[in-house]
């Protein structure tokens, strides 16, 4: 399986960028499941999806305030998975 890096960009790699990107993802989320419920549209509403960017917005907030936190993972592996989280559809 092929795994997409950020090589190029600077400004995708900033944290409060990426919390940002997460926020409007949510927000969009969250408007389709409002819509279900008032309106009866029945759009796909992907739950893992959303757990997973609150996941990754926590990590990004506590990567913030300590830089320590997940040493392991750096920010542009985080940046990738983020990114994947954002435009997956299903």
């Amino acid at each position: 399986m092929l795994t997409p890096r950020l090589t190029s960009c600077t400004c995708c790699a900033d944290i409060l960028s990426l919390i940002d990107e997460i926020d409007c993802r949510m927000a969009q989320l969250a408007g389709n499941m409002y819509h279900n419920l008032t309106l009866m549209l029945n759009q796909n509403v992907p739950a893992e999806t959303m757990i997973s960017l609150l996941t990754y917005k926590r990590i990004l907030q506590c990567k913030y305030v300590n830089p320590n936190y997940c040493e392991n993972y750096t920010i542009s592996m985080i940046t990738s998975k983020v990114k994947l989280l954002k435009y997956r559809k299903t």
